[in-house]
């Protein structure tokens, strides 16, 4: 019988039971994909992060992503929480505080990820591929039934996009909190777009320093609601500076010393899981270089598994 160590952490907070909880397994080297899977739905947390070493030789460690029903190419949160797990434990030459810097092996390539490691807490910075949007003329009504949305609390001036998500922006912090999706009518609308998820936002927040507030389901990977969406959060920083920066609107943010813009994306106050992430993007002459998250978490539970 063997071991393995997994923790529970609450990302993008320092709050306990709040932010985005994921499942982390430390150390999943001799798992099998369907053990991998069978954990995820166990834990029954949006993600649960499996860390193994690396086969590329560019990268330092890999990591790979279950919800409870599939695997994922992407999430946010669970790798904020796998980082902050082995700081935690001292892992991963991370015995000491200072700056620790990695080249994270991921279905969606390799990704840069930077450990800010003091006594006090831990920041973590975590690259995303930078989206490329596709506009969308006009949602189908269907779609609009499914997430309980009327046409009119879209947002009429600026674009619905696709990428690895669909992106729809509303009208108001109003509009967006009386959303009430039918699951299974928004599963089916999502798989027959070829979308993982859709994200709804509105650019009134709840807190003056943020610049988006956002909702996002994907119902067909078993994730209703999720709490907040690194992997979407992302890309929203990008549509700010593409989209809604161009459009004259003015947006909340601070310029790094880097040159990167950082905007605060607010998620999860709906579910009583409210959450916060940095979404920092490097943009010149307009377009959009380089984009990452960046946020803090906290550990709820550590436990053995025996297999």
């Amino acid at each position: 019988m063997k071991t393995y160590r997994i923790k529970t952490v609450d990302a993008f907070t320092r709050t306990k039971f709040a932010g985005n909880p994921a499942g982390v397994v430390l150390d999943a080297s001799g798992l099998t994909d369907l053990q991998m899977q069978l954990i995820a739905r166990e834990l029954d947390h949006p993600e649960t992060a499996f860390i193994l070493p690396a086969t590329e030789q560019d990268a330092n460690l890999r990591i790979r992503w279950f919800s409870p029903m599939s695997e994922v190419p992407l999430c946010g949160h669970a790798t904020i929480a796998s980082f902050h797990a082995l700081a935690e434990e001292g892992l991963e030459g991370m015995s000491t505080n200072g700056q620790h810097y990695f080249r994270l092996q991921t279905k969606s390539g390799i990704l840069a990820v930077r450990v800010e490691k003091n006594f006090y807490d831990t920041t973590i910075e975590f690259e995303l591929p930078v989206p490329k949007f596709n506009m969308k003329k006009k949602l189908p009504v269907t779609m609009l039934r499914a997430l309980g949305l009327s046409g009119k609390g879209v947002k009429k001036d600026l674009s619905v996009v696709t990428d690895l998500y669909l992106y729809i922006p509303l009208d108001s912090l109003a509009t967006l909190g009386k959303i009430r999706p039918d699951y299974p009518a928004l599963a089916n609308e999502l798989k027959k777009m070829n979308m993982n998820g859709v994200c709804l936002f509105s650019l009134e927040t709840k807190e003056k320093n943020s610049a988006v507030h956002s909702r996002f389901f994907a119902p067909n990977y078993g994730i209703d609601e999720d709490p907040v969406t690194g992997s979407a959060n992302g890309p929203l920083g990008c549509y700010l500076q593409k989209y809604v920066l161009s459009a004259g609107y003015s947006v909340v943010c601070r310029e790094l010393s880097d040159g990167r813009m950082e905007f605060i994306g607010e998620q999860g106050d709906e579910i009583r899981r409210a959450g916060r992430v940095k979404i920092r993007v490097l943009a010149k002459q307009k377009e959009v270089e380089n984009i990452s998250i960046a946020g803090e978490a906290v550990t709820i539970m550590d436990s053995i598994l025996k297999i």
